[in-house]
């Protein structure tokens, strides 16, 4: 008869691989702060649109490819956001009854060289 052994399971140290410590005020300052100077428009600020904005099919009661917003309409930044990296801003146009989601570029500021008015 053979001799049957157990080998003895070795001793595994067990330490934390990270501490997650969720403080939800300092998340909610961090965001602000990061809204406030990463943002070239702010909100309240008239802006002109530089772009024409069609609905890619997110806008309710609208066509796909149905424009919503045309090169010069005046607008009002409402908020600014951050999305995969991204920012982005909402914008009303009240003269053509919408709110659509653009960016920096497809934006200027009132004033500019671009505005004719």
């Amino acid at each position: 008869m053979s001799e049957h052994t157990t080998a003895k399971p070795l001793p595994v140290k067990l330490r934390p691989v990270a501490r997650i410590v969720y403080d939800a005020h300092r998340r909610r300052e961090v965001r602000n702060m990061e809204r406030r100077f990463t943002g070239k428009f702010s909100a309240g600020e008239p802006v002109r649109a530089a772009a024409l904005i069609r609905n890619d099919g997110t806008y309710p009661h609208k066509d796909i490819g149905e424009p919503l917003v045309y090169p010069g309409d005046t607008g009002v930044v409402r908020e600014s956001w951050r999305f995969l990296g991204e920012l982005y801003y909402t914008v009303e146009f009240a003269a053509r009854s919408v709110f659509v989601i653009m960016r920096e570029g497809e934006m200027v500021r009132m004033g500019t060289a671009f505005d004719v008015a």
